[in-house]
């Protein structure tokens, strides 16, 4: 191993120690933040794992092991507590690790003979006697990475936050196309020699990236670090906001509430932020930010849903409508079917809306107190 390569090893592994450290310091009730650092964690056990077998480290290739067979789902997961407004943690995520982990063992065995764990086969393209062995792992392994994709670009269309719609279309796209290249080309050069040079390149090329990633968004400085992980995508202020669009923009949020109140446009059956901004004679990108700074909704269906949710509220109880099925009441407020619909219900209102329309039944207690 060439003195450079090591050098660029161990310095990933430190930056990447130091930025797991950062995440859970302050933020350690935080998923996202627990899951950046895992995956952190996991990335500098695959990058050491050379050099600790080098220096006859071996009683860390299991620990590291059970590191790297973290990453693909670590990577959906942070996907989705990124994006997902209503991430929570679930016992199939641990079930699904385990998963990975004996995918890796097994495939390891099929194709060296041995069970020495998840990441070897990087390490060993020159002994490989069955490869197909690794075929499951490679195909779970990818299932999470192109998932943790389209959590990212799902909801872009709807998201209202100006900061995390570039991470979802950058970030997380290119390092999730990083993996799975870097995926395929070891499986394919399994069998033959690897080259000292190359390898020193690709350390020098993630060392120069994580550096990039620190630099830019954990800072170096006590002051900078402390305002960069303070908030995870911050919504714009109204002040923000107003010293951006001016007059312009209040003139846009008081017709926004008119249409929303009056017209009651929330109605529309697929109503879009792009169809909504051109009734305000506005752009996408500043009703965006409108709706974000000045109202604190981070999600357009979020914004919607507050409204149709209202109006469906008062129309389970209202005398003229509480025999209408709820079915009947949800689609005439836009919706398409009924799960989305009774999802969206649950969570601003705490019940679905049968027991909503029940608890507030003449004679019920929550009537008798409202």
């Amino acid at each position: 191993m060439y003195p450079l390569q090591s050098f660029f090893i161990i310095g990933n592994t430190a930056l990447l120690i130091l930025m797991a450290i950062i995440l859970v310091k302050d933020h350690y009730d935080k998923p996202s933040a627990v899951l950046g650092a895992v995956l952190s964690l996991s990335a500098a056990a695959m990058g050491m794992f050379a050099i600790a077998l080098e220096w006859g480290w071996r009683v860390l290739e299991f620990p590291m092991n059970l590191l790297a067979a973290a990453i693909p789902i670590a990577f959906w997961l942070l996907s989705k507590s990124l994006f997902q407004e209503n991430f929570r943690w679930k016992w199939i995520h641990a079930l699904l690790y385990v998963a990975c982990v004996a995918a890796g063992s097994v495939g390891h065995y099929i194709t060296f003979g041995d069970s020495r764990g998840m990441i070897h086969w990087f390490l060993r393209s020159e002994v490989a006697y069955d490869a197909m062995g690794l075929i499951p792992l490679i195909l779970l392994s990818s299932a999470f990475v192109v998932l943790a994709v389209y959590v990212a670009l799902k909801d872009w269309r709807v998201d209202l936050v100006e900061s995390r719609r570039r991470v979802r279309m950058v970030s997380i796209l290119l390092a999730g196309i990083m993996i799975l290249g870097i995926t395929a080309i070891e499986f394919l050069g399994l069998g033959t020699p690897r080259s000292s040079r190359a390898e020193t390149i690709q350390s020098g090329f993630f060392f120069v990236l994580i550096l990039g990633i620190c630099v830019r968004y954990l800072g170096f400085g006590r002051q900078q670090l402390a305002q960069s992980t303070r908030v995870l995508f911050p919504s714009q202020t109204p002040e923000e906001v107003n010293m951006e669009e001016g007059a312009h923009g209040v003139v846009v949020i008081d017709e926004l509430k008119r249409l929303m109140v009056e017209e009651k446009v929330y109605r529309e059956e697929g109503i879009t932020i792009r169809r909504l901004a051109d009734k305000l004679h506005t752009r996408e990108y500043q009703l965006r930010r409108l709706i974000n700074g000045h109202l604190g909704f981070r999600n357009f269906n979020s914004f919607l849903n507050y409204y149709r949710i209202e109006e469906v509220a008062r129309q389970l109880v209202a005398p003229r409508t509480r025999h209408l099925p709820v079915l009947s009441i949800a689609l005439d407020m836009g919706y398409r079917s009924l799960s989305p619909f009774n999802k969206a219900f649950r969570e601003i209102k705490g019940m679905t809306p049968t027991e909503y329309r029940t608890h507030r039944e003449p004679g019920s207690a929550a009537a008798d107190q409202a």
